[in-house]
């Protein structure tokens, strides 16, 4: 955002109910994040545009959302952010991650991975995915996982798929088709640049698609790896979809959750037949392994 102005919405909600503001505060802002506050049972959300929001909108869908939500509405600060490259100030402090065989660095870190290791450059961007939240690392560990005992084929769908970190990941540990789909545009365009950079084109594919709406995702499945990192209720909504167009044994790793949320994620996926093998906790988030 470099040469713009940015603003700045911060909310602090229940974290029982913060699946739903991100969802309303998503109408407000080009990029959202959570970050739930230990010990609090609260969520801070955050959310980032190049335009100054509609304050009395927002302060009318909050109030909307909270009576639907059973709860009190909470104030949103707005805030002006001074003309700061705010990415290459975060970039700095990237440092590289290990997430079972996948080591994890952006374009400052150019250092030789550790010995065995399964490199991927990420730059932080617009785009959700860099490793460092606890939901994409407990996909990678999950996805080192049902590599090493045998479970994933291909080929496999990254879905919301962000910077394209997971399918990334995918291509170059399996080297078997990936396809990858996201619902913002902005992700999809910094998926395909991740793909490139990483020298996975010949395996990975990225499109705009609501879920698996886009026929162009559909028609490359079933899928024999399914990695969806998202939220709680998208994901539940999502489980039909998502258990009929994997292949039989085929196993779903889900994350975007808190651990709170696990009992009704897995409830959803029970119901399509599909149930948990493993679950994988970093501070407030969880992933999930079902088949």
């Amino acid at each position: 955002m470099a040469g713009n102005d940015a603003w700045k919405i911060e909310l602090f909600v229940p974290s029982a109910a913060h699946d739903a503001f991100s969802e309303t505060l998503d109408l407000f802002a080009d990029v959202i994040s959570l970050f739930p506050i230990e010990g609090t049972g609260e969520t801070r959300i955050t959310g980032y545009g190049a335009d100054a929001p509609d304050e009395a909108a927002l302060e009318a869908a909050l109030n909307d959302t909270a009576k639907h939500a059973g709860t009190t509405a909470p104030p949103a600060h707005v805030i002006w952010l001074p003309d700061v490259d705010w990415v290459a100030e975060n970039q700095a402090s990237f440092a590289p991650i290990r997430a079972g065989r996948f080591y994890i660095h952006d374009s400052d870190h150019m250092d030789p991975p550790p010995a065995g290791a399964v490199p991927i450059r990420v730059d932080a961007a617009t785009a959700f995915g860099t490793g460092h939240h606890g939901t994409t690392r407990g996909c990678l560990e999950a996805l080192d996982r049902v590599i090493n005992a045998g479970l994933a084929s291909a080929p496999v769908l990254d879905l919301g798929c962000g910077t394209g970190i997971l399918g990334i990941a995918a291509a170059k540990a399996m080297r078997v088709r990936v396809v990858g789909s996201d619902i913002d545009p902005i992700a999809v365009a910094k998926a395909r640049e991740n793909v490139r950079v990483n020298g996975v084109a010949a395996h990975m594919r990225t499109y705009e698609s609501k879920g698996l709406d886009a026929v162009a995702v559909r028609r490359h499945g079933p899928f024999g790896l399914v990695l969806a990192n998202i939220l709680a209720r998208p994901l539940e909504r999502l489980a039909p979809l998502i258990a009929a167009h994997r292949s039989p044994g085929a196993p779903v790793i889900l994350s975007g959750l808190l651990r709170e949320q696990e009992p009704q994620v897995i409830a959803a996926y029970r119901r399509t037949g599909l149930f948990l093998r493993a679950r994988i906790h970093h501070d407030e988030w969880s992933t999930l392994i079902c088949r």
